[in-house]
């Protein structure tokens, strides 16, 4: 058999599955596969775990972080900077800081890292 000849029968297969996806809604320049989420929660238990991801979504994540067990465990909120840094690096940035509480027992002062991605 021809080498030449299964050519054909190659490009028909690359155009009919071309056609597949463009009827699934896919235009001719996206990607067949969608790149998969990065489980930004669980990088953050893995390499800081007193710092929490409060919320995460593909364009928007928000770190929270109790001002006393740093106080207590380092005596320095520079693991919660670290995380921030770790954020940054899958794309997201920062956008604002926030504390809330009052720095007592009962209401301690929580700081927050809001960030978010294009």
């Amino acid at each position: 058999m021809n080498k030449w000849a299964v050519l054909p029968a190659i490009t028909l297969v690359i155009l009919t599955i071309n056609l597949l996806n463009l009827s699934e809604g896919q235009s001719p320049t996206s990607p067949l596969i969608k790149p998969a989420s990065i489980d930004i929660r669980g990088v953050i238990q893995l390499k800081i775990p007193l710092v929490e991801v409060e919320y995460q979504s593909d364009s928007l994540v928000v770190l929270k972080a109790d001002e006393d067990t740093f106080l207590t465990t380092n005596g320095t909120l520079t693991p919660f900077w670290n995380a921030v840094d770790i954020v940054k690096h899958y794309g997201y940035s920062l956008d604002e800081i926030t504390t809330s509480g009052m720095g007592s027992q009962g209401n301690p002062t929580r700081f927050y890292a809001v960030m978010s991605k294009p």
